[in-house]
């Protein structure tokens, strides 16, 4: 594990130093919910764009790239449907109960995953970010900062244990 001192703001992203790096959604940090083993973070959210529980139990086990890949195509369809499914549940799109779920994933991978977890507290005070170079776009299927919300509330209910 490549640790560096950790500066004010860490950036959660693939190509980031640790922690960052462990922190991405593509970081292959393994973990379960709901009984579906997903291979990493990204791998949960892509998921939720398909309708399919088969599929997205395929989605879940993909690897980062390959699921943030196959996921984005993907995208405009729950943008026109309005909403996201988890396992034969209908979720509205961007709503509470959207972003419960996500948490709870997030919160069963910095459980489950040492690594994640290590990273997670070596990330200390830092403001954290995901800025992977392009300019926010309007169709986010997870916006950066809910997600940096969430990361940042698990992070201090760990710190806190």
């Amino acid at each position: 594990m490549n640790k560096q001192p950790v500066q004010s703001t860490v950036n959660m992203f693939r190509d980031s130093p640790w922690p960052g790096n462990i922190l991405s959604n593509f970081a292959q940090t393994p973990f379960v919910i709901d009984g579906v083993t997903c291979s990493c973070s990204e791998a949960f959210i892509q998921s939720l764009k398909s309708s399919d529980p088969e599929e997205q139990v395929k989605l879940c086990s993909l690897q980062g790239k390959e699921a943030w890949e196959r996921g984005s195509k993907l995208t405009d369809r729950i943008f026109s449907a309005g909403c996201v499914w988890w396992l034969g549940e209908i979720l509205p799109l961007h709503s509470i109960e959207h972003f419960q779920l996500v948490k709870r994933g997030l919160v069963a991978k910095f459980n489950q995953s040492e690594v994640a977890r290590d990273a997670l507290i070596g990330s200390g005070t830092a403001k954290l970010l995901h800025d992977f170079g392009k300019p926010k776009g309007s169709r986010e299927s997870l916006p950066i900062e809910v997600f940096c919300d969430i990361i940042t509330d698990i992070r201090n209910v760990i710190q806190s244990e």
